[in-house]
């Protein structure tokens, strides 16, 4: 769960601490095993990579140094006083733990908390900071902030929603030029970095699942990491997929409308 600890635990931590390397755009934080500072790298055993996307997102991923992601915070501002955006925690194994949005420091929209396979147990929905409801899923039960009680898998609300899908045509989203050029694209554009061959060496592989949104004009945005292999391919993947060409827009009822959409990218070392 999120909590005022998850958020200001690394701001005390990172107050007078030197960046490793740090430029307008990037900086990298040193930590030991017990989060405390460090200005030595190659000692450290996590690190994190502070990214500003733009004036108000400014994205910090935590990483172990030859790992896996442990987290991602997102804040509204430089002194990562603010937080406003994605929120992730990470198992060992690189699978998103739980993860949800935030809107100026409250949580809001949906939060999802997964296990160990990465199958979702429970989502609860917020809205500024206040639950509306949780569905569990393994009773596939739904519980409302006010006490009301939905049983999803009752034959009255299979018969609604299938009501409401009978009225809908749905189109995905697709890259133009369809699956084969995408796969292309992606032969062509991405590259293997230097760091993951030392960390993997000959014949290593890492399987990176990224998760992002087709917009209603078909731009990719809001890439993020759904199952973490190691910061380098991690970053690369993100990167190939922000410049993304445009892709066709999904419709709802031929009206454009956003997608959401995960892609596995194997990194692997011949």
């Amino acid at each position: 769960m999120l909590t005022t600890r998850h958020f200001f635990l690394f701001i005390f931590l990172l107050n007078g601490v030197y960046g490793i390397t740090q430029n307008s755009k990037e900086a990298f934080f040193a930590f030991r095993e017990d989060w405390s500072p460090i200005n030595d790298i190659n000692a450290a055993s996590y690190f994190m990579h502070r990214v500003k996307e733009n004036d108000t997102t400014y994205v910090c991923r935590f990483y172990r140094t030859k790992g896996p992601m442990v987290k991602c915070e997102t804040y509204k501002d430089g002194n990562l006083e603010i937080p406003h955006g994605r929120f992730a925690w990470y198992n060992q194994l690189g699978n998103i733990d739980s993860m949800g949005m935030v809107s100026n420091g409250k949580k809001d929209g949906y939060w999802e908390f997964r296990k160990a396979d990465g199958s979702i147990a429970m989502s609860t929905l917020f809205e500024n900071g206040k639950r509306i409801w949780t569905r569990n899923f393994s009773t596939n039960i739904a519980t409302y902030a006010d006490g009301r009680i939905v049983d999803l898998n009752s034959a009255a609300y299979k018969d609604s929603m299938a009501a409401v899908a009978a009225t809908m045509k749905r189109q995905p989203a697709e890259f133009k030029g369809g699956v084969d050029r995408w796969i292309k694209y992606l032969e062509k554009n991405l590259r293997t970095p230097g760091r993951f061959r030392e960390i993997a060496g000959n014949g290593g592989r890492g399987k990176v699942i990224v998760a992002f949104i087709i917009d209603t004009e078909g731009r990719v945005y809001d890439p993020y990491i759904d199952h973490s292999v190691e910061w380098s391919v991690d970053m690369e993947t993100i990167r190939v997929l922000k410049e993304s060409p445009r892709w066709t827009p999904a419709t709802l009822n031929g009206q454009p409308v956003i997608y959401r959409h995960k892609q596995v990218i194997t990194h692997a070392i011949y």
